[in-house]
């Protein structure tokens, strides 16, 4: 309504075109630099790659997805509030629904020992420690840019720009939840998780995408996880280390045999 309570006029057919005009011109010119330059940032790359996957295209994917799916809102009820840091995603993290629906998961349940695997810049790190309970730790062990020769499996070349990184956590550092944050180092796929066995309520796996290291450090979040505890995969059905891993643990062993896939992710699932 106007403000002297007439209704507004209705705009013809010329006027909508033309108004129109804007925001057209807005995303070419934007579309536009970011194919120019997007590619020069990780920030640009992720975009890009988002908008080929809204369309269908799937990059280097030969294994499919067939675990069974779930509604986001099944395991991450929509009710439940979070608190978001960090929101924006950079190339390597999660997107922004997924960082809502993990935060969702956490603020549901509350648990008060998380344990992630894959720090990367810590953003997820940041949001895991946000919606924790208020007691919480979360311990998150990260690959140091200075031991990825010493590597047990060799990594995919495309997982080289998110392990030589200037410092893990870059994006926890200096935020409210840093001080319930244990920063770990290592190669996860010998470091002794034995002192956390069964001791841990949340786990989340985002570390390679190397289908040995997705199987060792699936075996490693199982066995610290507590009898009603949680694990949530990053990258399933867009690499294929991780989707081929957790098909064969999903159909080898029974620990995993209530494997999921969050619907519209690329998270799955594991609840006790």
């Amino acid at each position: 309504m106007s403000p002297d309570g007439d209704a507004p006029k209705r705009r013809s057919a010329l006027q909508k075109k033309i108004e129109f005009i804007k925001p057209y011109s807005m995303a070419f010119g934007s579309s536009a630099l970011l194919f120019a330059t997007g590619w020069a940032t990780r920030h640009g790359r992720a975009r890009i790659v988002e908008m080929c996957r809204s369309l269908g295209y799937e990059h280097d994917r030969r294994v499919f997805p067939t675990l069974p799916s779930v509604p986001a809102k099944s395991v991450a009820p929509e009710e439940v509030p979070v608190t978001i840091v960090n929101l924006d995603a950079s190339d390597g993290n999660v997107s922004e629904k997924e960082l809502v629906i993990i935060s969702r998961m956490v603020a549901h349940r509350k648990p008060s020992r998380i344990f992630e695997i894959g720090t990367f810049d810590g953003r997820t790190t940041a949001n895991l420690a946000a919606n924790a309970a208020g007691d919480r730790t979360v311990f998150t062990i990260d690959l140091p840019a200075d031991e990825m020769s010493k590597l047990t499996v060799p990594v995919d070349e495309r997982e080289i720009a998110y392990i030589e990184k200037a410092v893990s956590g870059a994006r926890y550092k200096g935020t409210s939840v840093e001080m319930s944050i244990v920063q770990l180092y290592g190669d996860s796929a010998r470091f002794d998780f034995s002192e956390y066995r069964k001791s841990i309520d949340f786990v989340f796996v985002d570390a390679s995408h190397a289908y040995e290291y997705v199987m060792s450090d699936s075996l490693n979040a199982i066995e610290m996880l507590r009898d009603k505890g949680v694990i949530v995969w990053h990258d399933y059905g867009r690499w294929d280390g991780v989707t081929a891993a957790l098909h064969k643990l999903r159909r080898e062993n029974t620990a995993f045999a209530r494997l999921k896939w969050i619907e519209g992710t690329t998270l799955a699932v594991l609840e006790r």
